[in-house]
């Protein structure tokens, strides 16, 4: 929304609230397209990222427990897991929420160790590639929240016993007498 478009919406929100009094002076509808215009444009304050669902890639509506570890709380899954952020808000300092910031959202393996989607409900899965570790962020070019994610190898999916090898023994050594 450019600044345009939230005069325009400050000014139609003053004349909503004052439409229908008998005596408005013109000077108190654009008092409070100001005041409207205030809330509209105010900064963020804080930037929010909820806790992410654990699911398994290959199902997930099944939801698992959230598991975090080591010094910096890591999330932690396996490498047949991923994790769901919801989408991320923003509020400005009396917690009201503020719209219209571009929030860029970027993982720090490259996708070697989590491949990130964004779904169109602002969400982000990080689905697991590989064991290691990845840093997490997200920003609006002046705050921005982070985390890390540890990948570990999952449980054994299969055991493959290869072919035996077979070898000539060496003849018995005759008993000593």
């Amino acid at each position: 929304m450019t600044a345009v478009d939230r005069r325009e919406e400050a000014l139609a929100l003053a004349v909503s609230l004052y439409a229908g009094r008998i005596e408005t002076d013109v000077y108190v509808v654009t008092a409070a397209a100001g005041h409207f215009l205030t809330f509209l444009t105010a900064p963020a304050v804080s930037l929010t990222v909820g806790p992410p669902v654990i699911a398994e890639q290959a199902d997930p509506a099944r939801h698992l427990p959230l598991t975090r570890n080591g010094a910096d709380m890591a999330v932690t899954m396996t490498d047949t897991q991923q994790a769901v952020y919801p989408a991320p808000s923003e509020a400005d300092s009396k917690g009201f929420p503020v719209t219209g910031d571009v929030i860029t959202i970027a993982e720090s393996s490259g996708g070697s160790v989590v491949a990130m989607t964004q779904n169109p409900d602002g969400s982000v899965v990080f689905a697991a590639v590989a064991p290691g570790s990845a840093q997490v962020s997200w920003t609006d070019g002046t705050l921005s929240f982070a985390d890390s994610i540890n990948v570990t190898p999952g449980t054994a999916a299969s055991l493959v016993v290869g072919a035996p090898v077979i070898e000539d023994q060496p003849p018995a050594a005759p008993p000593a007498s």
